[in-house]
């Protein structure tokens, strides 16, 4: 059995500001920092054997911190789980993209694998590329691995290891440095949690590190 968590980076102003940051290399703030450590408190109790990340620098920090409290080695930095390239609407406002792209951006919102966005990827491109990426982490072994990564090559590789239909990804919520969990059995995926946020709605360090990971 090996398990695979996947963890969402810290927030940064981009998405306090509901702006799509995709490649764009927006850092953590100072919250998202402190939600990196509450991370690393959460997985206090399992250990991860290697941590990969992003290769943009709010998954690297997100993915340092944890490795420092946890001990748990950098097993590489991954160009292959980097966010979506939002092209041109990267660094704009979610209400802008809808105004400026009206069309576009809706029929984005429906059929994800049939629109690409301008000057962008498509979804189906992120899931394909995504998917290379995970060959290589699981060729490389470890039985608990944490992928730090974003909220839509998360969902990219959901959406790979279920054969899920590319709309359903996006109703599939990721919010900032929660844990998604999957369990591998031979040809066998099986899905043990997603979007687990619990070590964040706690101020108590000590209960976050007690509380456990649900594998």
């Amino acid at each position: 059995m090996r398990r695979l968590i996947f963890l969402r980076h810290g927030k940064t102003e981009w998405n306090g500001q509901f702006r799509y940051q995709g490649k764009t290399d927006v850092p953590l703030n100072d919250e998202g920092r402190m939600q990196a450590d509450r991370t690393a408190l959460r997985l206090n109790s399992l250990k991860v054997d290697v941590i990969y990340a992003s290769v943009l620098s709010r998954a690297i920090e997100t993915a340092e911190r944890v490795s420092r409290h946890l001990g748990a080695p950098l097993g590489g930095l991954l160009e292959e789980l980097v966010e979506m390239d939002f092209g041109n609407w990267e660094g704009m406002q979610v209400a802008e993209v809808e105004n400026a792209y009206k069309e576009v951006y809706a029929q984005w919102r429906k059929f994800p694998e049939k629109v690409k966005i301008p000057g962008g990827e498509s979804f189906v491109e992120v899931v394909e590329r995504v998917n290379r990426g995970m060959k290589k982490i699981l060729d490389d072994g470890g039985e608990n691995v944490l992928v730090v990564a974003h909220g839509g090559s998360i969902r990219a590789a959901l959406t790979g290891f279920f054969a899920m239909d590319a709309s359903a990804a996006w109703r599939t919520r990721i919010d900032n440095c929660s844990l998604t969990s999957l369990e591998l059995w031979r040809d066998r995926v099986m899905l043990s949690f997603t979007n687990d946020t619990l070590h964040l709605l706690v101020e108590d360090p000590d209960f976050v590190r007690n509380l456990p990971v649900l594998i």
